[in-house]
């Protein structure tokens, strides 16, 4: 029983025990090991999404996926659920002060179910999705039977500075390895490593830099903690937003000072409105056209793949938009995307065949027995996309 009990902090093994601090930063490099897994099969979802019902049985697409995909993720999920059973039992095992094999056997069979959620309609994924949320936020936050009467080790406090600074405040204590955040900070293991340098900062920061005792270095990161929350949460987003709405400002004087010096300026504004949407669609449309019933624009099959839904969706609002600007410019009459969305479609270049379309049945809002429900229904179903 006493060898069941030891303390043991590696990010796999059955035996032992493990505190709140070594269980959070192991369930963190647990989910950076995730995400290399997941993102594949993340992608191949959203790119094979046909309508937005859809993101309801994302089950159903996955099944369909290739075997290669499935071969990627179902092993790689099953050696995370290894991983993540280890850590709880031993983190359960510090909760109780014993080891209880049917608590565990429980705990360990809810995390397992949540952890494959992908193969279960969506409702029932997500109440298995909250009810491993409230499980580790138990096993985080519980103070262990064992591990609790462990004497004070301020290296373990969480650092705030260090999360919110990461590769800056390295720089200040010489803790070089928050430098990876200059790589990952645009990647989905960005916020992760934050929390990792969060999670180490205290203990770099106590190695790196010669100390004269605790109360100074407690001092020195309240201090860098103040500074770098007030950079993060209020200078640096107000400087991105300024700079933002001041290249938008300046583009749009720019066009309306122009504009203004033309003798025919509302004309010429319509013009250069009109020649940025199709700068723009050439982007994603090999051609278009525009008919009296219809908006056909043609984009290639292997890039028409590789899009998400959003992405899908916005080109289809983005082609209605264009429709529009055409149709007004060569008509008195005024034309807006909302009325363009119906007989908007996206073909395919090569063979014709269709790929995307959005359609809302009319008869839906003119029933007598029409309702907030079946109009949230029919929105949800109107883009519709086909895999060439």
């Amino acid at each position: 029983m006493i060898d069941n009990l030891r303390l043991n902090t590696k990010l796999i093994g059955f035996d032992g025990i493990i505190g709140r601090y070594d269980f959070g930063l192991n369930f963190i490099y647990l989910c950076m090991i995730g995400v290399l897994f997941s993102f594949p099969t993340s992608a191949y979802l959203m790119a094979h999404v046909g309508s937005f019902s859809e993101i309801f049985s994302m089950n159903n697409i996955f099944w369909e996926a290739p075997w290669l995909l499935k071969i990627w993720v179902l092993p790689g999920t099953a050696f995370i659920l290894y991983i993540g059973i280890s850590l709880i039992i031993r983190r359960l095992n510090d909760i109780n002060g014993e080891v209880n094999k049917d608590t565990n056997a429980i705990v360990s069979t809810l995390y397992a179910l949540s952890t494959f959620g992908l193969l279960f309609p969506l409702g029932i994924a997500v109440l298995l999705y909250i009810i491993n949320l409230v499980i580790l936020l138990y096993l985080i936050i519980t103070k262990g039977k064992i591990t609790g009467k462990y004497p004070y080790d301020f290296r373990k406090e969480f650092n705030w500075g260090a999360f919110f600074g990461t590769w800056i405040w390295g720089l200040f204590n010489k803790s070089y390895k928050t430098l990876w955040m200059l790589l990952l900070w645009m990647t989905p293991w960005g916020f992760l490593y934050s929390l990792v340098c969060g999670f180490k900062g205290n203990e770099w920061a106590s190695k790196n830099r010669n100390w004269q005792n605790i109360e100074e270095f407690n001092k020195s990161q309240e201090t860098q903690t103040i500074v770098f929350v007030i950079l993060s949460v209020l200078i640096f987003p107000i400087v991105y937003t300024l700079v933002i709405f001041g290249i938008i400002g300046a583009l749009l004087f720019t066009v309306i000072d122009e504009s203004k010096t033309s003798p025919n300026h509302k004309s010429d504004t319509i013009e250069k409105l009109d020649s940025a949407l199709n700068s723009f669609g050439s982007l994603y449309f090999e051609s278009y056209e525009i008919t009296q019933n219809e908006n056909k624009f043609y984009v290639l099959p292997s890039d028409w793949r590789r899009y998400s839904f959003t992405e899908k969706k916005d080109i289809i609002d983005m082609a209605a938009s264009m429709a529009a600007s055409n149709r007004s410019k060569n008509s008195d009459k005024y034309y807006s995307k909302s009325t363009e969305l119906n007989r908007t479609k996206i073909y395919n270049s090569k063979n014709g065949e269709l790929l995307g379309e959005f359609y809302i049945d009319e008869k839906v809002y003119s029933s007598d027995k029409f309702s907030l429900k079946d109009a949230v229904s029919a929105s949800m179903k109107a883009y519709k996309f086909y895999t060439p």
